[in-house]
């Protein structure tokens, strides 16, 4: 099974922050959004919402996901170091990501890219190897245990 089809505990923790948030019309858009829990969440709270991911089957099952389940979004298949179509949307209200920074690779293509995006960015990160020099970047706030705004 491809890594993004899991259900990984840190989109959970960022769907759980979302719900609580009021979205109505704000855009928002999931970074490496694989499943898109996160994003279907801001959906649901009224929210604007391009879910992005690199790999096609992602984008495809969170489509038809979204669909079964009566969920308005869109998807996209969209490359970090390709960010033409995540910057012709900037800025946006609401940037989100879960557990994007398991290769320093993400985290380099992030520190450039998300500063690009605007917005209020929500970040659930679950300790991995590269999280700690890229969170320093950052004036950081935690939301909820691992999920983190940053400034």
């Amino acid at each position: 099974m491809p890594y993004w089809a899991e259900l990984w505990p840190s989109g959970l923790d960022l769907a759980r922050v979302v719900v609580g948030l009021d979205l109505s019309g704000r855009r928002v858009v999931e970074l490496g959004a694989g499943l898109g829990i996160p994003s279907l969440a801001a959906a649901l709270r009224g929210a604007d919402v391009l879910a992005t991911d690199w790999a096609d089957d992602a984008v495809s099952l969170l489509r038809d996901n979204a669909a079964r389940n009566g969920v308005e979004l869109r998807a996209a298949c969209v490359r970090w170091d390709e960010p033409g179509p995540l910057l012709a949307g900037a800025p946006w209200d609401v940037v989100l990501g879960a557990d994007l920074l398991y290769e320093q690779r993400n985290a380099d293509l992030l520190l450039e890219l998300l500063p690009q995006l605007g917005g209020q960015i929500l970040l659930a990160e679950p300790g991995r190897p590269f999280a700690a020099a890229f969170l320093a970047r950052w004036d950081v706030e935690e939301l909820a245990e691992r999920v983190y705004r940053l400034r």
